[in-house]
């Protein structure tokens, strides 16, 4: 898929941890009208499988109210008998209401009593929405592959729609257990420090949560298996790059030792690349004063189109190299780039602090240094 795919909510993430607590009973009550179902059913995931806890029982007007003993603190799923569901958050011995339309649970309902499972809704209904446009877009760029990049140009605006409010609902909800809705929506290779950091958050504020107990396994296995993909992996220390500049005066990356340095391995010609390269001099001009060179290797081949697009992103900084070989670079070769926007993150020392860190994940990574 050229677009990205987003996997809805589903607590299906690692086999259960036999994690357990002191029973306790909380009362879920409310109406679901415009159904046809008589009862409602209660899940807990518990990796491979929903287990049912309760059967809720509705009158004829949809109304019903149930005390329910429960074992953990944790993400229940409540289905009607159409199999529409919605997730709720039990968090103690509280009393949780439900009201909603059965003919769209997801979209028509409002829950009382419990703002996390509220805050979550919310966002499985954003989620939900920007899964509707991203497979319309997909199926409409399979069957017109001649016109991928206006297609993937057009998505871009929703695309950042939808990472606007994503951002948002994790600023607003950093210490509730609905962080764990935008768990699904983290590319793990892109975005490892935010992945990283929502879990550790989960697993301050729900840690006792079975579903969070896995997701927090889950990310030890992710993070083990990320760091052995890794060309550079964190602490260890980089080549020497020695390359020329426009002018043809050779600058080399030990020269800038002391400073936090982003080698950005990017090109004229790559799309990606002058897409990140706005985000790149925002962050240059931020932290610049502080310590923060932009090293930048150029893998083009036509020396006119480099200077061009260093003038017309006004990529400002001076540390613009290369030796015009395109993917022959000597550079590209000793960091093993096979594929670009790449960038390397180092230390003052040379070493090693993180490799592909773009967008939103190179901002956090610069904020926790400087700020």
């Amino acid at each position: 898929m050229i677009l990205r795919t987003f996997t809805l909510l589903t607590f299906t993430l690692l086999t259960t941890l036999g994690f357990s607590q002191e029973q306790f009973s909380f009362v879920l009550k409310g109406q679901i009208f415009g159904t046809e179902s008589d009862t409602i059913r209660m899940f807990q995931n518990f990796g491979s499988e929903n287990v049912e806890i309760a059967t809720i029982d509705l009158n004829e007007k949809g109304f019903f109210e149930e005390k329910i003993t429960v074992t953990d603190k944790d993400y229940y799923i409540l289905s009607l008998e159409d199999n529409q569901v919605i997730n709720i958050i039990v968090e103690g011995p509280d009393t949780i209401s439900i009201y909603g339309d059965g003919s769209n649970l997801l979209y028509h309902t409002n829950i009382v009593g419990s703002p996390s499972s509220s805050a979550l809704l919310g966002f499985m209904r954003i989620n939900t929405q920007y899964k509707i446009q991203l497979d319309s877009a997909n199926r409409y760029l399979q069957a017109n592959q001649d016109k991928k990049a206006e297609i993937q140009k057009e998505f871009q605006s929703t695309y950042q729609a939808f990472m606007g409010q994503r951002k948002l609902y994790i600023n607003e909800n950093g210490d509730s257990p609905a962080l764990i809705g935008v768990v699904p929506s983290v590319n793990i290779e892109q975005e490892f420090e935010l992945y990283e950091e929502i879990v550790g958050q989960l697993d301050a504020s729900f840690g006792h949560s079975p579903t969070v107990q896995r997701i927090v396994k889950e990310f030890a296995v992710n993070k083990q298996e990320t760091i052995a993909k890794m060309p550079f992996a964190p602490g260890t220390e980089v080549k020497e790059i020695t390359l020329p500049n426009p002018d043809g005066d050779t600058l080399r990356l030990s020269d800038y030792k002391g400073k936090v340095v982003l080698i950005d391995f990017w090109a004229a010609w790559c799309g990606p690349c002058r897409r990140e390269n706005p985000n790149v001099v925002n962050l240059y001009n931020k932290y610049n004063s502080k310590g923060f060179e932009v090293f930048s290797v150029s893998l083009d081949k036509d020396r006119t189109k480099w200077l061009a697009a260093i003038e017309q992103d006004g990529l400002v900084w001076d540390t613009h190299v290369s030796d015009l070989k395109g993917w022959s670079s000597a550079a590209g070769r000793d960091y093993n780039v096979t594929s670009i926007p790449f960038t390397v993150l180092i230390d003052g020392e040379g070493k090693v602090i993180g490799t592909n860190l773009r967008g939103e994940g190179l901002a956090n990574k610069l904020q926790s240094i400087f700020e």
